[in-house]
């Protein structure tokens, strides 16, 4: 269960090995209790061009969606732009996680912090 009353989203240890869409599901349930919430990227650990290590390719869909997360926008901001480009809470969790997949070797290591 997360705890929708602090003023910075912390990823329960517990989810590491959830499911994604049960991560997704903390995270949104995080975000509608606190609708102002801001993205904000971690100094130091962005890749050159603004995106995280995790990423193979630095074109596409994914990284810019991800290079919208690196700018340190709004919530509601970056949904509005992710989703039609096939994006969303999904890509808020990889950026909290610290990745897409469990096995890279930077699973855990977050790139954002999503604050009130």
């Amino acid at each position: 269960m997360t705890n929708t009353k602090v003023a910075t989203y912390a990823p329960n240890p517990d989810l590491n090995d959830a499911t994604t869409q049960a991560q997704v599901n903390a995270l949104a349930a995080w975000v509608a209790a606190n609708p102002q919430a801001v993205i904000k990227p971690i100094p130091g650990k962005l890749a050159e061009g603004g995106l995280p290590a995790y990423l193979r390719r630095d074109h596409g869909k994914r990284a810019d969606i991800n290079r919208k997360l690196a700018e340190g926008v709004s919530v509601a901001e970056f949904l509005t732009y992710a989703r039609p480009l096939g994006g969303g809470y999904v890509d808020l969790v990889a950026a909290v996680h610290g990745g897409y997949s469990r096995s890279a070797n930077g699973y855990g290591k977050p790139y954002v912090t999503i604050t009130k």
